[in-house]
């Protein structure tokens, strides 16, 4: 229930009133802020369509996003990750990702936010309006109302770091139940390939996405195994609740798959291709 709209010029006259007006929320896209959960919660709506940088540009090895850009653009920006662009098409509906704003899912942080998996696996960085930037997970340990405006992401993507992404939903076009990213370095050792500085971030197991160091050294410097004996060693470091997505050990067992899957997809030499790459 919107009990106040304001129109700032500036994103910095935006950051002013996010700080200083009661119940503030920043409107962009309005995908999230305009669903019927909110119906009901009284909100100050600050209007920031058009205030935030969405340039998506990649110099060599950095790759930097506006906050401003839509689920869209990143999917059809050329030179981004395909790990990057199968999480901006995870957002199923076109009519959404045109809407929809890479700042507005870093701001929501949703359990199953979209691209909150892979800004964490490839350690993104986060300009804010009128503040110093933060990491990834920098930004998710800060309370909601000490974090500001994010104005850009930047993350570095080396030829050599793959990078992997896959969610499960329902069906193609439902909300996510659970997401996935990973990203690594490889090496042959002992006939396979070892994953170096191995980084596994996921969706839908707890109240926001999150990394999982846990997950990172069970299979840091080794040669990945088969599916199987990854899901079986995954499911028991997992501790899902029970919800309207499912029941906990629904959740459990399919996250392991999906790591799995994950997994599987890093390990493979296309994995760090764009579309535009290929033959």
């Amino acid at each position: 229930m919107v009990n106040a709209y304001f129109r700032p010029k500036s994103a910095e006259e935006a950051a002013t009133l996010l700080a200083s007006e009661k119940d503030a929320v920043l409107l962009a896209g309005g995908t999230y802020l305009l669903t019927s959960q909110f119906a009901k919660k009284p909100m100050a709506a600050i209007a920031i369509s058009g205030l935030l940088p969405a340039a998506i540009e990649r110099h060599g090895e950095r790759v930097i996003i506006g906050a401003g850009a839509t689920f869209q653009a990143l999917a059809e920006a050329p030179g981004m990750p395909k790990a990057l662009r199968d999480a901006a098409l995870a957002m199923a509906d076109r009519n959404i990702r045109n809407r929809a704003t890479v700042g507005g899912n870093i701001g929501a942080d949703k359990s199953c936010a979209s691209l909150v998996p892979f800004f964490l696996v490839a350690e993104a960085r986060y300009s804010r309006v009128g503040a110093l930037a933060l990491g990834a997970a920098e930004w998710q340990a800060l309370p909601a109302a000490e974090r500001g405006i994010a104005a850009a992401v930047e993350f570095a993507a080396p030829t050599a770091r793959r990078f992997a992404y896959e969610r499960y939903a329902r069906t193609s076009c439902d909300v996510a139940v659970l997401t996935c990213a990973a990203s690594a370095e490889f090496e042959t050792a002992g006939g396979g390939l070892a994953a170096r500085g191995l980084r596994i971030a996921m969706g839908g197991l707890s109240p926001h996405a999150r990394r999982f160091p846990e997950l990172e050294r069970l299979f840091e410097g080794a040669a990945l195994p088969g599916k199987a004996a990854i899901e079986a060693a995954a499911a028991p470091l997992f501790s899902p609740v029970s919800d309207a997505r499912g029941s906990a050990e629904f959740k459990r067992a399919r996250a392991a798959a999906l790591l799995a899957d994950v997994l599987a997809a890093l390990a493979n030499p296309e994995a760090n291709e764009t579309p535009e790459a290929r033959p």
